[in-house]
């Protein structure tokens, strides 16, 4: 396991993927401290034989299903409501 803080992982990102396709996992360090731990997901067996475009379609539709859009009667609460200060 390689410990890498947040910076790190932001500026690295694509090395970092490649490493964990290979199977390595990651210490994530924020502010000298362990935060998480990345590391490669098992359970999907065609995650590298799909296209990103596919990724990201299947990961917005389960996202779609949890959060569903508003309504437009909330979408106008919403937009009712005084800012925040």
């Amino acid at each position: 396991m390689h410990a890498i803080s947040v910076k790190e992982l932001r500026e690295k990102f694509p090395t970092v993927r490649s490493e964990l396709k290979k199977g390595e996992s990651f210490l994530i360090i924020y502010k000298s401290k362990p935060i998480a731990e990345l590391k490669p997901v098992d359970d999907i067996p065609q995650h590298e034989e799909a296209s990103d475009k596919e990724i990201e379609q299947t990961a917005a539709s389960d996202w779609m299903k949890e959060y569903p859009p508003l309504s437009k009667e909330e979408v106008d609460y919403y937009l009712s409501l005084k800012p925040f200060k």
